[in-house]
């Protein structure tokens, strides 16, 4: 009992683990495109020298901005396929927990059931 018991929590930190690893993968991804972004807007804004080239930054913006909201949803939905995934694991984990002892319980209840016959 106690080899299962540790076989689970080893299981669950593996699984944690992994998850962890994941996430600070999507989130240095993530700050990577974004400072990427912000350093490409600064330098469109460093080189603009007169109204011409600010009119036309200001119009690329539209597009930037469509883009950035682009990403923004699409990050928010891989965020949540990842805690989708982790809940998942996780769960299953647990599930394997509840499965597991209730095989014991049932012929403890039949031998519960046989006493009040008896």
């Amino acid at each position: 009992m106690n080899q299962e018991l540790i076989d689970k929590a080893s299981r669950l930190n593996e699984t944690l683990l992994g998850q962890f690893s994941k996430a600070a993968e999507m989130q240095m991804d993530a700050f990577r495109r974004y400072a990427d972004l912000a350093m490409d807007q600064a330098k469109k804004i460093s080189e603009v020298r007169d109204i011409d080239g600010f009119k036309q930054l200001t119009s690329e913006q539209v597009d930037t901005l469509k883009s950035l909201n682009d990403q923004f949803t699409s990050d928010w939905k891989a965020w949540q396929e990842y805690f989708a995934e982790a809940r998942d694991q996780v769960q299953g984990i647990f599930q394997q927990d509840v499965a597991e002892p209730a095989q014991p319980k049932a012929p403890a209840a039949k031998a519960g059931s046989s006493k009040a016959t008896a």
